[in-house]
C-alpha cells in the first residue's frame, strides 16, 4: 500500500470569480483517478462541524458520486466514512468530504 504524500503546491487553487480570494491548497495529493472539487467548504453536516482549510470534496474520475451535493447540506450525523483507492483516502459516505 502506498502512502499519501503531504501536498505542498507552489501556488494555491484559483477561486472562481474575479477578485475572489484563492482557496487554500489541498492537504494531500490524491491517487490517480481522484481529484478535489475546487470549492471552499464552510462546515460539515447539520451540527456545522469544523472543516480545516485545505479539505475538499473528493471526485472520482471527475464526477461526484455522493448522495449529498455539498458538505454543508450533509445529513450524516453518525459519521460513517469509507476508505477508497486501496485504503488511501477516507471520505464521508454521504458527501465525499475528505476525512483522511
Amino acid at each position: 500500500m502506498s502512502t499519501l504524500a503531504l501536498h505542498t503546491p507552489e501556488k494555491p487553487v484559483e477561486a472562481a470569480g474575479p477578485g475572489a480570494p484563492a482557496l487554500p491548497a489541498p492537504l494531500w495529493e490524491l491517487p490517480a483517478g481522484l481529484s478535489y472539487r475546487a470549492e471552499r467548504v464552510a462546515y460539515h453536516g447539520p451540527h456545522r462541524e469544523f472543516v480545516a482549510p485545505g479539505r475538499f470534496v473528493v471526485l472520482i474520475d471527475g464526477e461526484s458520486p455522493w448522495a449529498t451535493a455539498r458538505p454543508e447540506e450533509c445529513l450524516n450525523t453518525s459519521n460513517p466514512s469509507v476508505w477508497i483507492a486501496d485504503y488511501e483516502v477516507l471520505v464521508c459516505l454521504s458527501c465525499g468530504l475528505d476525512d483522511s
